[in-house]
């Protein structure tokens, strides 16, 4: 193995590393510890064509990690069983070299440190309540940049779990299918008639909070069916 190969090795395993570290982390908090979830955004940054973090989560759009946990913390019990994780590195020299704290300033090196990562998750997440609650399938899809308010040490391990060395900048979730009973007065939503009106997934004049809600998503007093 060449030297170029082997760093490409050694960035794709410390990409594997983070997708774990930060997937335990993150649906950790989903579950139970939601106060702490805009913790795991990048700062809110709005220009001319764009604004980050963008959220999009189910055919909604969030542009804050403060207004996401507030959404979220409405919700009633869930439970996330990842299935498969996938990552990819999206750009290795995303920070300046001259920009890492301890760095060496070379712009071929401190990658492990510099670098913008994808991560794919798809498993299951239980709703309603821990036992007895209906399972819906998801995917889910992250782009982690670093935080730099917390570079990590170089070729950082994770044994104290995850400390929000990366940042979400970008996220997609949806739910990739809906139980019979719950969507459309007892009919689950055929994919041919599923629209989208101004940015809000709708099926059968169901709007994405009405099917939430019908699904036991949003706790009693939070919204209506």
């Amino acid at each position: 193995m060449s030297a170029e190969e082997r760093v490409e090795f050694e960035l794709d395993m410390l990409a594997c590393s983070i997708a774990e570290a930060f997937t335990t982390g993150y649906y950790y908090a989903l579950e139970k510890d939601r106060t702490s979830i805009a913790e795991f955004y990048c700062p809110k940054l709005a220009a001319s064509d764009s604004t980050i973090p963008f959220i999009a989560w189910n055919g909604s759009v969030y542009n804050d990690g403060i207004e996401f946990q507030n959404y979220f913390e409405m919700l009633t019990h869930t439970h996330y069983d990842l299935e498969a994780l996938d990552c990819n590195i999206l750009n290795p020299k995303l920070v300046d070299a001259a920009a890492v704290r301890g760095g060496t300033a070379d712009d071929a090196k401190d990658l492990d440190r510099r670098m913008a990562v994808q991560v794919v998750a798809t498993g299951s997440v239980r709703l309603e309540e821990p036992l007895k609650g209906p399972i819906r399938e998801f995917s889910e899809t992250f782009v982690l940049v670093p935080n730099p308010e917390r570079l990590p040490s170089a070729k950082p391990t994770f044994e104290k779990g995850w400390q929000k060395e990366w940042l979400i900048q970008t996220q997609n979730f949806r739910f990739t299918e809906w139980g019979a009973n719950e969507v459309g007065g007892g009919n689950a939503i055929p994919k041919e008639v599923v629209m989208k009106t101004n940015g809000v997934t709708e099926g059968r004049n169901k709007g994405i909070a009405q099917q939430f809600a019908a699904a036991g998503l949003l706790g009693k007093g939070k919204a209506r069916a």
